[in-house]
């Protein structure tokens, strides 16, 4: 059984930690925000009319650089740049440069050529092929590492010469242009946080360079702090994402896996040793303190989670939200996993604490129905009622326990076609009778004396197509029993399973200082 258990712990964690490397964090460090970008350089232009013309006095100009994701299809984004040069005091624009272009969204390279339409993330100390600087994509060499508001950035630097005739229509000679940039890249996110350039436009006559234009701008102050707290955000995001999670996922596990250890070590030990009050004391103390410090971890994890689906952490596409949701999930299957172990614990130390009060079961029943409707809906199961009013002394939380366990078994092994659950609540001399029937798949009647053992599956199919631990029906039993009452499991293959359950009506119990032990 400890390899058994041991085996969960690590496959559950395994599973959580790839759909959140493969899944969650593919969509998340490649959003469609990563890819837009607004900024906004200052410089000088020097212009001549016709080739062998003086050029002009310095003109101030701007240069506003933006980049729209147009559409996604398939991991493929169509983005549309533009490269606008104005005039600063006259607002005249000069010229303009558009492009549109196709990337693979996860690796930030084009799609039919080579080269990165922006800097990947997690760079390394190494040169890059990124932008396309007129119809050809720029070289860019790493020059070293910088600071940039108190912000730690690349330095790259590139330089290209390209023929530019079309720009000049009016000219009879060939065009050509010297350009060069340089560039700060935040390395965690790849996301740019300022550049420079210098570029000079020239014909060839003679063998001499005439120039026709020369220019150079950068960054203004003001785009410059907008795109490094941008970078400071997504680095912040990076870094919880790539590591913070993963960290905190690999450290429950890990601590759980110690815990079914210790234990396990605990209970060789009691075999061993002859101050078995003793042991048993030690071992609840510690699997108290561990299934506590276990969960702790779980809340931020939980809550992270819930503010990035919720948006409060920059806009999600609904497919990245999907996969959120599956790592969502796994982590309430984590936290479910520690609650099942703490109470197995608990029942087998007979320190399980109940709380004992006049409660209404019907309204129990309807609650429980309330929270796992999602469940019914998502699978068309109908859900057939016949409730009585019926109150006993109980301990609500726990019968709400044993009810959802039921239901959820119920759920997993009924037909999506035609499923179909029962739940009747009635009295029966001086009990309270509750039964819940699905149409499943039934289970064999050799097996039916052996489904309420700790960490006992039907068989090994069930137990992959339906996964779970094997201790919800241990604990369940568990439970009853506390309560003085009785469950009985009736199954017929291919037809039905029925769990009946009686609960001691109204006079209250006087229940045992130590829980009855499961069975092993």
């Amino acid at each position: 059984m400890f390899n058994a258990n041991l085996a969960i712990v690590l496959g559950a964690g395994t599973a959580v930690l790839l759909m959140w490397f493969f899944f969650a964090v593919p969509e998340l460090v490649n959003t469609e925000y990563i890819y837009e970008v607004s900024a906004e350089n200052i410089g000088e232009i020097r212009l001549s009319d016709e080739v062998g013309s003086p050029l002009s006095d310095p003109i101030k100009m701007v240069f506003i650089w933006n980049g729209n994701v147009i559409e996604e299809n398939n991991g493929q984004l169509l983005m549309h740049t533009s490269y606008t040069y104005k005039d600063i005091l006259t607002d005249e624009v000069l010229w303009v440069t558009e492009l549109d272009e196709t990337v693979d969204k996860h690796t930030r390279q084009y799609v039919d050529k080579p080269g990165h339409y922006m800097f990947p993330h997690d760079l390394e100390k190494k040169d890059y092929q990124v932008y396309d600087v007129g119809g050809s994509v720029m070289d860019y060499s790493f020059v070293g590492v910088s600071e940039i508001n108190g912000l730690e950035v690349y330095e790259f630097t590139g330089k290209t010469t390209f023929d530019i005739s079309e720009v000049y229509p009016d000219f009879e000679e060939q065009i050509f242009e010297d350009y060069s940039a340089t560039n700060f890249i935040e390395p965690i996110t790849g996301i740019e946080v300022a550049f420079t350039e210098e570029f000079t436009d020239y014909a060839i006559i003679d063998g001499e360079k005439i120039i026709i234009l020369d220019a150079w701008d950068a960054p203004s102050e003001f785009s410059e702090k907008i795109l490094v707290q941008k970078a400071q955000s997504l680095k912040s995001l990076h870094e919880m994402y790539e590591r913070a999670i993963p960290t905190g996922i690999i450290g429950i596990t890990g601590s759980i896996a110690i815990l079914v250890v210790v234990l396990s070590k605990f209970k060789t030990k009691e075999d061993e040793v002859t101050e078995l009050e003793y042991v048993g004391h030690r071992k609840d103390e510690f699997s108290s303190m561990i299934a506590h410090e276990l969960k702790t971890p779980l809340v931020p994890i939980k809550s992270y989670l819930d503010m990035i689906i919720s948006g409060n952490l920059g806009q999600l596409t609904p497919k990245q939200i999907e996969k959120l949701q599956i790592v969502r999930s796994s982590a309430d299957s984590l936290h479910k996993l520690i609650d099942d172990l703490s109470d197995v614990q608990k029942l087998e130390t007979g320190n399980m604490k109940m709380s004992q009060e006049e409660n209404s079961l019907s309204d129990i029943i309807n609650e429980i129905i309330i929270q796992l409707e999602p469940d019914f809906d998502k699978k068309g199961i109908k859900i057939n009622l016949e409730l009585n009013q019926v109150r006993c002394f109980c301990d609500k939380s726990r019968v709400s326990q044993v009810l959802l366990n039921l239901l959820t078994n119920a759920i997993d092994f009924t037909p999506s076609s035609d499923g179909k659950i029962s739940i009747s609540l009635s009295k029966e001399e001086s009990f309270a009778k509750i039964t819940v029937e699905d149409n499943g798949s039934g289970i064999p009647n050799d097996k039916l004396e052996t489904i309420f053992q700790k960490y006992y599956q039907v068989d090994s199919s069930s137990k992959r197509e339906y996964g779970g631990t094997g201790l919800g029906l241990a604990i369940t039993k568990g439970i009853v029993d506390m309560h003085k009452g009785k469950i009985v499991a009736e199954s017929e293959l291919g037809k039905f399973t029925r769990f009946t359950i009686l609960l001691p009506l109204t006079q209250k119990n006087d229940f045992q200082l130590n829980s009855p032990k499961i069975e092993k």
